[in-house]
């Protein structure tokens, strides 16, 4: 999750994944958030060449996220500090940044006491951050990207379950009404799958989803093997939305 503090009037903002902004003064923040859309791939990946274990699977899924920010300016230059927050429970294995086209330098570090604090309350613990500083021009809109790759976790107690769990937040963002959007892609492991026997087609969803794939929060949309889920306001600045995806670990 992304993270975010003002450098020039001390106003300690915080961007988290899935579009949170917390302001720890009254004033209104000066950058507004106009779309946040979250997209994540569930991949098999081949074990190393080398691997200890001859015995290991043949297969090791993992999670390629990419975040697309879209902020705006107002009318003065503006210098904040941009965090990412991460999940004690499955911190990334890569993190990159970049503003459009140009690579940005992304320093992990202990998340400030503000962040822990919201994590806290909101029922999803932040330790550490990739902080990220940047700078506005006046009415400036900036296009962020963020690109990782995340492991997947056996689920306690179920010996065939694997998990990717994400947290999609909304902290702030007041007053704008910004586009939220998380989508998540099963299809490269959905292929993977031994007894289909063939390329899998999209009627098998509904089937696929019941029988190997667990989806939550529930009201998602699909389309082929993507589920997403469309987030507006909700009352609730301070929630965050747990999304997870448990499935039956075929390949060990």
């Amino acid at each position: 999750m992304p993270t975010v503090l003002s450098l020039g009037k001390k106003t300690v903002l915080f961007f988290c994944l899935g579009s949170c902004l917390f302001s720890a003064q009254a004033r209104p923040l000066p950058v507004r958030l106009l779309s946040d859309r979250a997209y994540a791939r569930l991949v098999p990946r081949k074990p190393a060449p080398l691997s200890p274990s001859p015995l290991s699977s043949p297969l090791i899924p993992r999670v390629l996220y990419q975040e697309e920010v879209v902020l705006q300016n107002g009318g003065q230059i503006t210098k904040l500090l941009f965090y990412s927050d991460e999940d004690p429970a499955n911190p990334p294995l890569w993190f990159h940044v970049w503003e459009k086209e140009r690579r940005v330098q992304a320093i992990r570090e202990e998340a400030p006491e503000e962040l822990a604090r919201l994590g806290e309350k909101s029922g999803h613990p932040v330790r550490h951050a990739w902080a990220i500083p940047m700078t506005f021009e006046a009415r400036e809109i900036k296009h962020i990207r963020i690109q990782a790759e995340y492991p997947v976790l056996p689920v306690p107690g179920r010996t065939k379950t694997d998990r990717f769990e994400i947290y999609f937040s909304r902290w702030g963002w007041q007053p704008s009404d910004p586009d939220l959007l998380f989508r998540f892609d099963l299809g490269p492991m959905i292929s993977a799958i031994p007894c289909l026997g063939r390329p899998p087609t999209p009627a098998l969803l509904p089937w696929l989803l019941s029988s190997w794939f667990t989806v939550q929060p529930a009201g998602y949309r699909s389309s082929g093997f993507t589920v997403w889920w469309p987030f507006r306001e909700t009352g609730e600045p301070e929630r965050c939305e747990r999304i997870c995806v448990d499935w039956y670990a075929w390949y060990r």
